[in-house]
């Protein structure tokens, strides 16, 4: 985080509400997965939400098991969030292989 902004490889945690279905909801962890150009002058940032969940889908990525954040990057449920209305928390960073790891992912979500 640089200035009070999130940024790009950051695990922040922010309220989620209000969501419907099988969303993810309530106050948990995130994943920035957006460039830090984004967030610098829109205030919002695009996320990936991280969950607890034991289930092993195609678009799930474990955390790396050194960071104090335990769970797995659910990369089917990208959502835009507004950082500076949701008061969000910075928790710590992914390291950069990581991040690129679940870039490559996600790029195949949009990818024909």
């Amino acid at each position: 985080m640089v200035d009070g902004v999130p940024q790009q490889s950051d695990i922040i945690k922010l309220d989620l509400n209000p969501r419907k279905g099988h969303e993810q909801q309530r106050f948990r962890p995130v994943i920035v997965l957006s460039n830090n150009i984004v967030s610098q002058y829109t205030n919002v940032v695009i996320t990936a939400p991280i969950s607890t969940t034991q289930r092993r889908l195609p678009l799930y990525r474990d955390l790396p098991d050194n960071l104090n954040t335990k769970g797995t990057v659910l990369l089917d449920q990208l959502v835009t969030l507004d950082y500076k209305a949701r008061s969000f928390q910075f928790v710590e960073k992914v390291p950069s292989d990581f991040l690129l790891q679940l870039l490559s992912v996600t790029q195949r979500i949009f990818t024909v």
